[in-house]
């Protein structure tokens, strides 16, 4: 491991978040399809499930997040186990200190220990030192567990908006949330 990758490893109480690799790349790609499967069965039809996993998350189409500059792509693994993910992502003009959480997985049998927010707490930490100044998040508006964390998390209501999925629209919430001076103490 190089010394960028080892000087963005944290370790938050049992959980050791890192910088994303490439050989990490099919087991991300495991946990959205196993994580996505759990929380969408009944909002999202299954053939708009299936494409939208195969497009985005074949390992191929991850790996610009990996060294890309203005992403922050890390993995959490407790126990030996990767056992989630989560992706910022400079966001709008590059001198506008915006970013966006774009993904943000873990697996069911994890969720509820505190493992989203020690990637959370990571990719503030790193947002802050970049410059960031804020960060958006949009989640399906029938996630109510998802909502409820990242209100959690100090993310407020932005806006209700709707996306194409496959053959169907889902209506998407955004939040927003300011990146603070006290988002770089680990």
């Amino acid at each position: 491991m190089d010394e960028t990758a080892l000087s963005e490893m944290s370790t938050i109480d049992q959980y050791v978040v890192r910088r994303a690799t490439y050989s990490d790349l099919p087991e991300i790609a495991r946990i959205a399809r196993v994580t996505w499967e759990a929380t969408y069965n009944e909002t999202i039809a299954p053939e708009n499930r299936r494409e939208f996993l195969e497009r985005a998350y074949k390992p191929e189409n991850l790996a610009d997040g990996i060294d890309a500059p203005d992403h922050w792509f890390y993995v959490v693994e407790t126990e030996g186990k990767m056992v989630g993910f989560g992706h910022f992502l400079r966001r709008y003009h590059p001198t506008r200190g915006r970013a966006e959480l774009v993904r943000l997985y873990i697996l069911p049998e994890y969720q509820n220990r505190g493992i989203g927010a020690a990637l959370l707490k990571t990719g503030f930490k790193a947002l802050s030192k970049a410059g960031i100044e804020q960060c958006f998040v949009s989640v399906q508006s029938t996630n109510q567990g998802a909502r409820r964390f990242y209100e959690r998390h100090g993310f407020t209501y932005h806006r209700t908006h709707g996306q194409f999925l496959g053959t169907q629209i889902v209506t998407l919430v955004e939040y927003i949330r300011d990146i603070t001076q006290t988002d770089t103490v680990q």
